[in-house]
């Protein structure tokens, strides 16, 4: 073998190995079996000023690690009342984000995880173009949750209307590394002399 191919190879195998190293474990937390009856749909009354649907992943059996769990995207809510106690505001709208909970199994996984809408980009009572402008406006949040060495579980919680898109599975240290052989061989091809 070559220097030149041995220096090629070895930085195939780093580059699978860096690869690894920074890898997340991609997870459907709807679609990966987890504990039974621990996931399901509620209503949930307040803090919101409103009534929204809740839905609750099942809690998720895993390893400690870094784990991609998928993309949510939420919609404002119009709230249909003020959080200053003044008049009601039919048209003041505010945002649910998903709630992500590591821990270990049982003990931190005793109820739901609850979510408190932002409050942050609220518009003013008065301000009837500014709320308007949130309608029909959302927001995308990738869920990114690591797993600490003394933890086990995990569970999702996500309020109000949204899309769950599941996530994709990285490749692993073999197939960059088959890629990099792959690439190797493609370029020796090439290199080939003619005759």
């Amino acid at each position: 073998m070559t220097s030149r191919i041995a220096k090629t190879l070895a930085a195939a195998l780093l580059l699978g190995l860096s690869g690894a190293a920074m890898a997340t474990t991609a997870v459907d937390i709807f679609g990966t079996p987890g504990i039974a009856g621990t996931g399901g749909s509620a209503t949930v009354s307040g803090p919101c000023y409103c009534e929204v649907s809740a839905l609750y992943s099942p809690v998720l059996l895993l390893g400690p690690g870094t784990y991609d769990l998928g993309q949510v995207r939420d919609w404002w809510v119009e709230s249909g009342a003020t959080p200053d106690a003044g008049p009601d505001q039919p048209n003041l709208w505010i945002l649910f984000g998903p709630v992500s909970v590591a821990g270990t199994y049982p003990w931190d996984f005793t109820a739901p995880p609850l979510a408190f809408p932002t409050t942050t980009a609220l518009c003013d009572q008065a301000d009837t173009a500014c709320n308007a402008s949130h309608d029909g406006a959302f927001v995308d949040t990738t869920i990114l949750l690591t797993v600490g060495p003394d933890q086990d579980a995990v569970q999702v919680s996500i309020f109000g209307p949204f899309v769950y898109t599941p996530p994709v599975p990285e490749p692993s240290v073999a197939s960059l590394l088959a890629l990099g052989l792959t690439w190797l061989a493609a370029m020796r091809r090439r290199r080939a002399p003619v005759g």
